[in-house]
């Protein structure tokens, strides 16, 4: 006959939460970050090239924002026909559609904060 031994719950909670030891991998626990002290500038493209890339970004940007604007308002018309109409199910959706497309303006205006804010938290 066979012998079972059994472990109470805190025994085996202890052992689960044990932490385990760390190992040092073989031939290269001392290598360092080759990117340590390494950020990232335009500057070395040239002045011309820095301003030109903003202009671009900048007219991208305004595009995206235009673009946002008119699927927006599109959206409010979708949602006035279906008021109009006395339909529910695309009155729903309308109303789904205007605030999908109004987080995605808002994300756009807001583009520089999000942005800054990841590096801020990132860096």
């Amino acid at each position: 006959m066979k012998s079972f031994v059994v472990a109470t719950a805190g025994q085996m909670w202890s052992r689960a939460l044990e932490a385990p030891t760390p190992t040092t991998p073989a031939g290269g626990g001392n290598v360092k970050n080759p990117l340590d002290g390494v950020t990232p500038d335009l500057g070395i493209l040239g002045a011309a090239f820095g301003s030109t890339w903003v202009r671009v970004f900048g007219a991208l940007w305004a595009l995206f924002i235009a673009a946002a604007a008119v699927y927006l308002g599109a959206a409010f018309l979708n949602m006035a026909q279906a008021k109009k109409l006395g339909n529910a199910h695309m009155m729903s959706e309308s109303t789904s559609d205007v605030k999908i497309r109004a987080a995605a303006l808002g994300g756009l205006v807001g583009l520089p904060v999000i942005v800054g804010a990841i590096i801020t938290v990132i860096g």
